[in-house]
């Protein structure tokens, strides 16, 4: 180097350590980002650390009725609740009394408080103002996995694990034999699709049942309503996935399901719910009207407006494809006209 030249076989090794020198130096733009990363995280855990636990349990009641199947009543008693960081309510001053064993319908707009008020009932919120009721008992009175217990839920958009089948099933009874876990899957019409799976109920279902149909999804849902047999079911748009061959094969297994069970069933498919014990019909978070399907025709209010708008949309398909008989399409016209 001394006199201006280097060997030529000293030259490759001194590039590699030339590189290999930098190569810490490189590296300290990443440690960078990474240590953002890792403070943002730290900052998110942090701040789930120090939420404040709105929903606690209760002291616990020894209510061995509500255990069983056969359904329990429930009630809101004038219950006011708004999400955090909103103005408006999501449901105010309402009243209801469920029935035990009855089959009830929370019908409305979008964004009238149906959902919400399914959610109060499995106490993942508890109302500002009012108190909300399961057989004459304050629900902050019980311990939440005991709440729980009792009731099923079937919603829109069901979360599965990145399990088998078996194991997201089972969620709901952890200590069901093979029978019964059999018994779930035939009442939710599943059957056959797992006996086309390779690992039958064992196949992983992938990450939030990314391996499995939306149709398909829901009906694991339905399983795990059947396998948890619990006094109090909720049906949140049960069928809004299924196909009509599907759809057909599960609504017989669910009026089963629902005759022996205290059942709040939301849905917009008229089909769904002209049969409940009564309607309660919401808008802008309060209770708009309650009734039977057709005491609240009688009265030509918003359910009927509903109802007539969706036979109108039934209408225009059933005309637009023009191979339903012109009696057929009066026929979808006659309940507005009691």
């Amino acid at each position: 180097v001394a006199d201006g030249s280097i060997e030529r076989t000293i030259l490759p090794l001194m590039s590699i350590l030339a590189m290999s020198a930098f190569l810490p130096v490189s590296e300290i733009a990443n440690i960078g980002r990474q240590l953002a990363d890792t403070l943002g995280s730290t900052r998110r855990l942090h701040a789930v650390e120090q939420e404040v636990v709105t929903v606690t349990d209760g002291a616990g009641v020894d209510d061995a009725a509500a255990r069983r199947s056969g359904g329990v009543s429930l009630s809101l008693d004038h219950v006011y609740f708004s999400y955090a960081g909103t103005n408006r309510p999501a449901l105010a001053d309402v009243s209801l009394d469920l029935p035990a064993g009855s089959t009830v319908a929370l019908v409305g707009p979008s964004g009238a408080g149906k959902t919400t008020t399914a959610n109060l009932f499995m106490r993942f919120w508890d109302p500002d103002r009012g108190v909300i009721r399961m057989n004459g008992r304050d629900l902050r009175d019980y311990e939440l996995d005991d709440l729980r217990e009792r009731i099923a839920l079937v919603a829109q958009d069901t979360y599965l694990f990145n399990d088998t089948l078996r194991a997201n099933i089972l969620i709901a009874q952890p200590d069901a034999n093979d029978t019964d876990l059999a018994e779930a899957l035939e009442r939710a019409s599943l059957t056959a699709f797992v006996a086309g799976l390779p690992d039958g109920w064992d196949t992983p279902v992938g990450e939030r049942g990314m391996r499995l149909s939306g149709g398909q999804r829901q009906r694991v849902a339905i399983a795990r309503a059947f396998l948890k047999d619990a006094p109090v079911l909720i049906l949140d748009e049960a069928s809004s996935h299924l196909d009509a061959i599907n759809e057909q094969a599960v609504r017989a297994a669910l009026r089963e399901l629902m005759s022996k069970r205290t059942t709040i069933v939301i849905a917009h498919r008229l089909s769904t719910i002209r049969n409940a014990d009564f309607i309660v019909v919401m808008a802008d978070g309060r209770v708009a009207e309650t009734g039977s399907h057709d005491t609240l025709l009688a009265r030509r209010g918003l359910y009927a407006r509903l109802v007539a708008h969706q036979l109108a949309g039934n209408r225009a398909v059933f005309e637009a494809h023009g191979k339903v008989p012109q009696d057929t399409l009066d026929k979808l016209d006659g309940p507005i006209l009691p």
